[in-house]
């Protein structure tokens, strides 16, 4: 799954700012402030970018590579 981007919707964590991503965790439209970047390497120098919440980020059951930390 790629970042996804969303316009005209408010971050469902803030409630604040505007979002720009959704997470791919959960999906809830995240803001700049609120948006975690991650990258999957696989392969020989391949990899994919994801944007999660901070909820997803840290369970290594939606991000698998946090469990290898």
């Amino acid at each position: 799954m790629v970042v996804r981007i969303v316009e005209n919707r408010i971050c469902e964590v803030c409630g604040k700012n505007e979002a720009v991503v959704l997470c791919n965790g959960c999906d809830k439209a995240l803001c700049e402030d609120c948006r975690i970047f991650d990258l999957w390497a696989y392969g020989c120098g391949s990899g994919d970018s994801k944007t999660f919440c901070k909820k997803c980020y840290d369970d290594p059951e939606i991000n698998v590579w946090k469990g290898l930390e």
